[in-house]
């Protein structure tokens, strides 16, 4: 069979067709690429060790309440009050009685009783700590046992904030915080889930990434393309579709036994 030409009724009718398909689809297209939806910016703030704990190198380039790391207490804006108090009045104190007892004095239990089940380490006062147990040798008991106490002990902050970090090519990270922790500000049309931690990049340098600003609306222009491919579009399509159906004819030939 031959092909049609491309200057042909039935070339033409059928790139009409194809046009027509399209145009029904905008709903489809607008949706898959966020057209005519918010914006959302993201940006990235460096993150690096200070003389006993971690910060970022300007604070005030990031939004409040975005802490370095959720797993560090304490540090930059945010962090649970409670648990900011709880470890101060420790570090003060320099030991808590758990109301745990062990046998062996010698022995320091691994064990998590109470915050370090949300977080591993505290910085107060710009130093890292890292909540741990100790076994009080002064504080035994008739049957023998000894009692357990929380205490802090001093972090090497460079270990902690490796420790802590994502590498970039982490599988899972989206490509927007990719992006954005590789080479700064970067807009998205969907929304993107943002580790609450630092990203290690490959030249060994820490980036925090995080939302810069809520959602921006689109312009009068998307807005205006996003309503003719939403509604103008496929009306259109439609009709062409119900034109190019009318010039179709559809013939039985019975075939021969």
């Amino acid at each position: 069979m031959a092909r049609p030409r491309i200057d042909s009724p039935l070339a033409r009718d059928l790139l009409v067709g194809l046009l027509a398909v399209g145009l029904v689809a905008g709903p489809v297209w607008t949706a898959a690429i966020g057209l005519g939806g918010p914006t959302y910016t993201y940006d990235r703030a460096e993150v690096v060790t200070t003389d006993e704990g971690i910060g970022y190198v300007d604070s005030e380039d990031v939004p409040r309440r975005t802490p370095i790391s959720d797993d560090v207490t304490c540090a930059g804006w945010g962090g649970d009050l409670r648990a900011c108090n709880f470890e101060r009045h420790l570090l003060d104190e320099g030991s808590i009685p758990t109301g745990v007892y062990a046998t062996n004095p010698d022995y320091t239990p691994a064990f998590s009783m109470y915050s370090a089940d949300y977080y591993e380490y505290v910085q107060l006062d710009g130093t890292l700590y890292e909540p741990t147990y100790v076994t009080n040798e002064s504080a035994r008991r008739d049957d023998g046992l000894y009692r357990v106490d929380v205490t802090l002990e001093r972090a090497e902050p460079a270990d902690v904030l490796e420790r802590e970090s994502l590498d970039v090519d982490r599988d899972g990270l989206p490509s927007v915080v990719v992006g954005t922790a590789r080479n700064g500000e970067t807009t998205a049309r969907h929304e993107v889930d943002v580790p609450d931690t630092p990203i290690r990049l490959d030249d060994g340098t820490y980036y925090r990434v995080y939302r810069e600003r809520a959602t921006d609306d689109p312009s009068w222009a998307e807005t205006l393309v996003t309503w003719v491919l939403t509604y103008v579009g496929p009306l259109y399509g439609l009709s062409l579709l119900v034109r190019l159906a009318g010039r179709v004819e559809v013939t039985y030939h019975a075939g021969r036994r």
